[in-house]
């Protein structure tokens, strides 16, 4: 089985010049985790996912964990006054600049391995033969797959 057969094609994208704010919506309203980023050609620049935006929020000197303990900060006051500072931002701050990304005809064998080798997201990006997006395959997506389909073949790449 390959990529095209369980890929999602309907999807939302953006693009690196809309604000952070407008994807935190769209992520919110639809409750996705991922959103691809996109040039006007439709190739595949990027991706803004929950935990890139989360990431922009947090102090580098905590993540990088400089801070062994942390319990005097004002937690939430810190996050809301980043969080507002980073809504007027571009999504081409907060987006990863390098996704997984797999090709239609690629089995479905190879997309989860790339999913388990290279991605902390859970989803890898389906490009065609240019690099334009054409889906997107979640890991939910190959669970689902093999859980409605327990009799095809083992062999049927």
């Amino acid at each position: 089985m390959h990529a095209r057969n369980i890929m999602t094609t309907d999807v939302v994208v953006c693009h690196p010049e809309q604000t952070v704010a407008d994807i935190a919506a769209i992520l919110n309203e639809k409750t996705f985790r991922m959103i691809p980023v996109v040039d006007s050609d439709h190739k595949i620049l990027g991706a803004v996912h929950t935990l890139s935006v989360l990431s922009s929020l947090v102090p580098g000197y905590i993540v990088e964990g400089y801070l062994k303990s942390i319990p005097y900060a004002p937690d939430i006051g810190l996050l809301r006054k980043h969080y507002k500072e980073l809504m007027q931002r571009k999504v081409s701050y907060v987006m990863d600049n390098k996704p997984t990304i797999v090709h239609a005809d690629e089995s479905v064998l190879s997309v989860t391995a790339a999913l388990i080798t290279y991605d902390r997201f859970e989803y890898a990006l389906v490009a065609d033969a240019d690099e334009r997006l054409v889906g997107v395959i979640s890991s939910s997506d190959i669970l689902r797959r093999l859980a409605h389909d327990p009799q095809e073949p083992a062999d049927d790449a």
